[in-house]
């Protein structure tokens, strides 16, 4: 990993879960997906994305 992508990972380590969320839909929109990335990468992005929406929800109702 170059330190660049480590300081970005850093940055993105200390966004909240909304932050996060706004963040993954921001790249996805400006990086095409391209030949790189597997059915089982794409299935691990959308359980991840899953799993942050299920946390920001019970926060909510706890909140």
């Amino acid at each position: 990993m170059t330190t660049a992508v480590a300081n970005i990972i850093d940055e993105v380590e200390r966004l909240s879960i909304s932050e996060r969320i706004e963040l993954r839909r921001l790249l996805a929109e400006r990086i095409p997906m391209t030949e790189d990335l597997t059915e089982d990468d794409f299935a691990a992005i959308a359980a991840e994305t899953f799993s942050f929406l299920d946390s920001e929800e019970a926060e909510a109702r706890r909140g």
